[in-house]
């Protein structure tokens, strides 16, 4: 008993800054800080962000703790500036003027189209809309009217807007929720579609991610043209409910649009890339090892297809783990998977803690987390 008394605070003072427990532990308190009924003042927060970095500092069995506390304030903190955002009350149900871009593929629906759009920030707009992620809809009955609104194009709307609301339906989709993780400022819909003016053509991944679904829609057979732009690009807008309802069936619902495993396939080919260039110019490795230039063609090669996404959590969990691994290789240290997935769930978390809001970041990381757990033990 004495020695079992002396063992437990070696053990919990061995705790690893960016180990399973230390991730377990952030993701708990950046989950406690969104579930909470209502958000505690600033103040409190700031304190709760402030003790955690101590405890962290301090370390030994006192990281945990500090995870912990860390987590609860800086998704306290986070949220809260999320929701200052969102449009006041003020505006809500006023016809406002505004100019931006579409910033995502828009859906065409029998009588209207939803998109995304960015206000641009700058003096001529809304001061409470500068720069804000918005979703509207426009109502016509004419489709070749709404055929106009291509991903990447600069628009001016006169628009009506309020604040995100959803209906609390048991089983419903939360749409407050989704709007909050989404960084959603307001929603709406387009007042008067024919005093709609287009001020730039469409540019950008946006763009280019919609010519090459109408490039994929024209060459492959209508048949399975959707599933193709659904594995390459992501588009899932031509999967009606009966598609969606055979893949539940099938259990493939994961794998239709883009997940890591198109990241991953896509990261090998680059670093191969790579591993190939310095192959054929063998000079090229007094500056960097050929093991090296192949970690870092697999980054660029994770996060361009990531960008091509939208930097969704799957594709985002997937290149943050691959530099992981990189960074390990360079870096000459040995590092187990679950480490590199408890890297990866930090520093998701550090970047964007309203992932934990979607489905999509529980299904990546415990899925993850699942098979590697099934893994034979010493392999």
């Amino acid at each position: 008993r004495a020695w079992m008394a002396c063992r437990v605070p070696l053990a919990i003072g061995r705790v690893a800054p960016f180990g399973p427990m230390s991730a377990t532990a952030l993701l708990a308190g950046v989950t406690c800080g969104l579930l909470l009924p209502g958000l505690p003042p600033t103040a409190w927060l700031i304190a709760l962000l402030v003790a955690g970095l101590a405890l962290l500092l301090r370390g030994d069995g006192w990281r945990l703790a500090g995870a912990l506390l860390f987590g609860v304030g800086f998704a306290g903190l986070h949220a809260d500036h999320v929701l200052r955002g969102q449009l006041p009350a003020s505006l809500e149900r006023r016809a406002l003027e505004i100019e931006g871009r579409i910033v995502e593929l828009p859906v065409h629906e029998p009588r209207r189209t939803r998109f995304e759009f960015v206000v641009d920030d700058h003096a001529s707009q809304p001061d409470a809309l500068r720069g804000k992620r918005i979703r509207l809809g426009w109502f016509e009955e004419d489709p070749h009217g709404r055929a106009r609104l291509q991903a990447g194009s600069r628009w001016g709307f006169p628009v009506e807007l309020r604040a995100p609301t959803g209906l609390r339906n048991p089983g419903a989709s939360d749409g407050e929720k989704h709007a909050l993780a989404s960084r959603i400022a307001a929603t709406g819909h387009v007042m008067e579609p024919v005093l709609a003016r287009r001020l730039a053509s469409p540019g950008g991944i946006a763009a280019w991610r919609e010519r090459m679904s109408g490039r994929i829609a024209a060459s492959v057979p209508s048949a399975s043209s959707r599933y193709v732009r659904a594995l390459a690009l992501g588009d899932t807008r031509a999967l009606d409910e009966t598609d969606w309802s055979r893949l539940r069936a099938a259990g493939l619902t994961h794998l239709i649009a883009i997940s890591g495993f198109h990241v991953g396939l896509v990261a090998g080919f680059f670093a191969m890339l790579a591993a190939a260039v310095w192959w054929l110019f063998p000079g090229l490795c007094r500056w960097l090892p050929r093991p090296f230039a192949a970690g870092f063609g697999a980054i660029a090669g994770a996060c361009l297809y990531a960008a091509l996404t939208g930097f969704a959590v799957p594709t985002l969990r997937t290149a943050v783990m691959i530099a992981a691994l990189v960074a390990a290789r360079c870096l000459r240290r040995r590092q187990r998977l679950a480490d590199t997935l408890s890297l990866g769930c930090i520093v998701l978390l550090l970047l964007d803690q309203l992932a934990v809001l979607g489905a999509g970041f529980w299904l990546s990381f415990a899925g993850v987390a699942w098979l590697l757990w099934c893994l034979p033990q010493g392999r």
